[in-house]
């Protein structure tokens, strides 16, 4: 006959020693759960392990008529510095050990608890429900050493790595954005389309930093066959140098198709009657015009970084993303909204003005700083007769969110780098609205009124918009 009471002291003495075995490796995840995605996804199933351990636990000694007085606290999630912070490469081979170490501790638990409590004749359900928390933890354990070796160099990683690529298993994907990028790596340009889809809708939150994990953890030849895919470049999370790579490409192979379409309509037009030929030709010269005047504004100026071409479209009104300085390194990164009758049409008022402020903020910063000059969605145009700035800011606020979001997810990790949300006019709107439906986009926000801003190289008003966007107040 088992003596209960020695059962009871022995199981209850087990469970006071060992029902913390997950406890650090749950610490350390809600380190870095802030990286969203898989991370904190990963936190909440390690917490419900945790959970499910001191339920089985408890039931062990219950069994034996004891009462479990376990304790089962949940830590709380810690945040980052800074818009671009990353996290300590450190933290994996130590959580992957912590993990490995309760795997093996279990595991003994549970062999222990099975011949205790079928000695008694009572169900051995919580030795196998502890037994099926070791064989867990071990797997999750030799999966994060395993992501290990992929990972990039340096001590200090993204978030968008723990978030999509350390634990991107566990990351939810309502917008089908990983089934695309499987077949962007296989070369499939249909794919890039759809993701770009994906992007301007907003249906996949997280898409930007997704996309730069992807990246990050590509094959040289993958990486080369990509940049060669139509409207590559436009993908928010990429790297900005990758961008303007894969978008001066595309620009000239554009240049390069357009050109010989136009050619073949001027020719039909002269021997054929069909009266759409002309408004064809009309289309595909108006295109033409607008990708050339792309290649005048994004050429490189005396005294100025390189433009970087981070996006453009030439259909509708016309779009076109450019960063003076590189936005992945700066140590300020400002974003420029603009407002009314802006697009292709007023391409060199836009970009001038990114690229006056990027002296005068450099001059005062001293340090690495990149103007974007963001035009990329439908801003209002008053002449069109078809004024509705609510609903084109709707729009665009969820378009500048996707953007804010990819830069923050190719950024160097940092946790003293800011980002300036500059909203001038009606982009002031646009501003509110992304502000609205999303947390964290900018460190700092500055709203111009629409005759705001008198733009000349050594205005007052250029100096004050320089001072606040290196976080003071001007004079």
């Amino acid at each position: 006959m088992v003596d209960q009471t020695a059962s009871l002291e022995r199981v209850t003495a087990i469970a006071a020693e060992h029902h913390t075995a997950l406890d650090q490796a749950t610490r350390l995840v809600h380190a870095i759960a802030w990286t969203g995605g898989g991370a904190s996804a990963f936190a909440e199933l390690l917490v419900e392990q945790r959970t499910t351990l001191h339920t089985a636990l408890s039931e062990s000694i219950s069994l034996f008529s004891g009462t479990p007085e376990l304790a089962a606290g949940k830590p709380e999630l810690s945040r980052p510095k800074g818009m671009f912070s990353g996290f300590s490469r450190n933290v994996l081979p130590t959580l992957a050990g912590e993990l490995c170490a309760a795997s093996q501790d279990l595991e003994e638990i549970a062999v222990f608890l099975a011949r205790e409590l079928s000695a008694a004749g009572v169900s051995d359900r919580p030795a196998r429900v502890i037994a099926d928390i070791a064989f867990w933890s071990g797997e999750q354990a030799r999966d994060i050493r395993a992501r290990l070796v992929e990972l990039p160099p340096g001590e200090t990683l993204s978030a968008a790595l723990a978030a999509y690529g350390v634990f991107g298993a566990h990351a939810g994907d309502e917008g089908g954005a990983e089934p695309l990028l499987t077949r962007v790596t296989a070369g499939d340009p249909a794919a890039v389309d759809a993701l770009l889809g994906l992007q301007h809708r907003w249906a996949s939150p997280g898409l930007g930093a997704r996309i730069n994990s992807w990246w990050t953890l590509q094959r040289p030849v993958v990486r080369a066959a990509s940049l060669g895919l139509p409207a590559f470049g436009g993908l928010h999370g990429l790297p900005a140098v990758v961008r303007d790579s894969a978008n001066r490409e595309f620009l000239r192979v554009e240049h390069g198709l357009l050109t010989h379409e136009l050619h073949r309509l001027g020719a039909s037009v002269m021997w054929q009657s069909d009266r759409d030929l002309p408004r064809s030709w009309d289309r595909v010269n108006i295109q033409l015009k607008r990708l050339e005047k792309i290649k005048s504004v994004t050429a490189p100026v005396p005294g100025y970084p390189d433009p970087m071409l981070l996006g453009f479209d030439v259909a509708g009104q016309g779009r076109l993303t450019v960063s003076w300085g590189d936005p992945d390194t700066a140590q300020t990164t400002v974003i420029f909204v603009h407002g009314l009758n802006t697009g292709l049409a007023d391409a060199t008022t836009s970009v001038t003005r990114a690229q006056l402020l990027w002296r005068q903020a450099s001059t005062m910063a001293g340090t690495p700083v990149a103007c974007v000059t963001w035009d990329g969605y439908g801003a209002p145009l008053v002449d069109f007769g078809a004024f509705a700035p609510d609903r084109d800011a709707d729009l665009g606020g969820r378009a500048l969110t996707a953007f804010c979001l990819g830069l923050r997810a190719a950024h160097m990790p940092s946790d003293t780098a800011r980002s300036v949300l500059i909203g001038h006019g009606d982009g002031a709107l646009t501003v509110h609205r992304a502000l609205a439906g999303r947390d964290g986009l900018a460190d700092d926000v500055i709203l111009l009124e629409q005759g705001d801003g008198d733009w000349r190289p050594e205005s007052a008003a250029l100096r004050d918009v320089a001072t606040i966007v290196n976080g003071s107040r001007p004079r």
